[in-house]
């Protein structure tokens, strides 16, 4: 069998005929990360083979940035060039859109895509500058919500 090649792809935009894909690579994902009985959506549909989830937020000292949610390629198609195309998109969405930068999170055991992501030019701000990601979850939330 052929290896494919990046042009035998296509990077685009998705819509909402592409839901069903796109939640079966989040499913994926999911499972990548031991985290799939989170997911809570079944359907079934045609192959694609990653995604890209974002979207804009602002930081006070940063300005407008992209945040990147959710990005995967399917393991079988890594390594042709695909990540690279999506994320040379994302960059162009980012600075047509006057965004700052890109922020995105990565498991603390991928060292994988922690490597794949610094090769790139990324900064790991845990370790650069120092930055610790806190959550309040919903138990939290309604207790601070309570308080007097």
């Amino acid at each position: 069998m052929r290896q494919p090649s990046l042009n035998s792809f296509r990077v685009r935009p998705a819509g909402a005929h592409d839901s069903p894909e796109i939640l079966r690579l989040i499913k994926e994902l999911a499972s990548c990360e031991n985290m799939l009985d989170s997911v809570k959506l079944t359907v079934t549909g045609k192959v694609t083979v990653g995604f890209a989830m974002y979207y804009f937020t602002y930081n006070p000292w940063i300005g407008k940035l992209l945040y990147l949610e959710d990005f995967y390629v399917i393991q079988a198609y890594r390594g042709l060039g695909i990540g690279a195309e999506m994320l040379k998109r994302l960059s162009q969405i980012a600075i047509r859109s006057q965004c700052n930068c890109m922020h995105f999170l990565v498991v603390i055991w991928n060292q994988a895509s922690i490597d794949y992501y610094t090769r790139r030019g990324a900064l790991d701000l845990s370790s650069e500058e120092g930055w610790h990601l806190f959550r309040f979850n919903r138990e939290e939330l309604m207790d601070m919500a309570k308080e007097a």
